[in-house]
């Protein structure tokens, strides 16, 4: 069956890399690694990204000598069975991230730009904004993505840049923080955050070649990582692991304390504009990528049918959590239970068994799937 993904590049997947892996920068995740780590708060997001680039590398490896998305090499590899379960792991993931997503920026919408608007009129609007994004297809979100990574880039050290005369380098020590033992639960946490990056190789036939997906992953996964743990770093610098333990949206508070002069001030105002365009991207590829996936095991011609009810259901479920900390709690369990054990099963196993097997091409007609 085929599936019209579009004729993807290094640039859609570096953007689509990107896209899927930068939004946590505007969300709460600093707070909870400054929480957790101290001073340190910058080292779990490092190692998460290191650890969690070399397991989606064992998944080229094996993609490289088999052609054909995850689903079927998988198939083909470890059975139907295993494909089905891999499958219904990444469906949860995307869609679950989705609805999380959904709640989190309305949530921040309504505390910085919009605080009399409806809760449920800006969740509504964020997710027919990301509904109408996925009509356009995989190809035009990656292009959206592309267009606006160079503005989140240049908006990220415009900030770090104005901060520079607050930074004050020794809220960085004492340099294990609050003990190394407690970097395990970020790190866990951050790790599982890196399952949403397996959407490049369930869209591996639609790029030239698997090292265009490993070019992709590289620069576009590996700027993120930059930008998403420099930006722990300076705010650490700039609040200083006590006071940045209380901040509930990191970026938006350094923004704040931008003051060019009486007649330009409240910079935060333009970054709010910023971070919805980019939330609803987000939402819509991750939205996306579960329809994908859900498309693919049910052997369904199209998805289009489908996003008006997944919009739907996605909205309730972002409206489920009482308030803000049960989000974030279930944010937290959903990475660190649920999304990080797969991150490390799944490519470790199917690695083996491939190896196992003699390191030979064993997916014979992944093409015509």
């Amino acid at each position: 069956m085929k599936y019209r993904s579009g004729r993807l590049g290094i640039a859609e997947g570096l953007a689509l890399a990107f896209v899927i892996t930068f939004p946590p920068i505007f969300l709460s995740t600093a707070t909870k690694s400054v929480q957790a780590a101290g001073s340190i708060g910058w080292v779990p997001g490092t190692l998460a990204a290191l650890s969690g680039g070399t397991l989606l590398y064992l998944y080229t490896l094996v993609l490289e000598h088999n052609p054909g998305d995850l689903l079927t090499v998988t198939q083909s590899i470890l059975g139907k069975p295993a494909s089905w379960i891999l499958g219904l792991f990444y469906f949860t993931v995307f869609f679950v991230l989705a609805s999380l997503w959904t709640r989190q920026f309305a949530e921040n919408t309504l505390l910085t730009a919009l605080p009399f608007a409806a809760f449920d009129n800006v969740i509504l609007w964020y997710s027919l904004g990301s509904a109408l994004l996925i009509y356009a297809g995989i190809e035009a979100l990656c292009r959206s993505a592309y267009v606006i990574m160079p503005f989140s880039i240049t908006a990220m050290l415009l900030v770090f840049a104005l901060l520079l005369p607050m930074y004050k380098p020794m809220y960085l020590f004492p340099w294990q923080g609050k003990g190394l033992e407690n970097l395990a639960r970020p790190f866990i946490n951050l790790l599982g955050a890196t399952a949403p990056l397996s959407l490049l190789l369930f869209l591996a036939p639609a790029f030239q070649t698997i090292k265009t997906v490993r070019s992709a992953l590289l620069f576009g996964f590996g700027g993120s990582t930059l930008m998403r743990v420099s930006a722990v770093a300076v705010f650490i610098m700039v609040f200083g692991s006590f006071v940045g333990a209380e901040k509930m949206l990191p970026f938006y508070e350094m923004a704040r304390l931008i003051y060019l002069n009486r007649y330009i001030q409240r910079l935060e105002s333009i970054f709010i504009l910023l971070w919805v365009i980019t939330g609803i991207i987000a939402i819509a590829v991750c939205l996306y990528g579960s329809l994908y996936i859900l498309a693919k095991l049910f052997k369904l011609p199209t998805i289009r049918p489908l996003i008006p009810a997944a919009s739907l259901v996605m909205m309730q479920l972002a409206m489920l959590p009482s308030d803000t900390n049960a989000v974030l709690a279930l944010e937290s369990n959903f990475f660190g239970l649920f999304c990080a054990p797969g991150v490390v099963v799944f490519p470790v196993t199917l690695l083996v068994v491939f190896l196992l097997k003699g390191g030979r091409k064993v997916c014979r007609n992944c093409e015509s799937n």
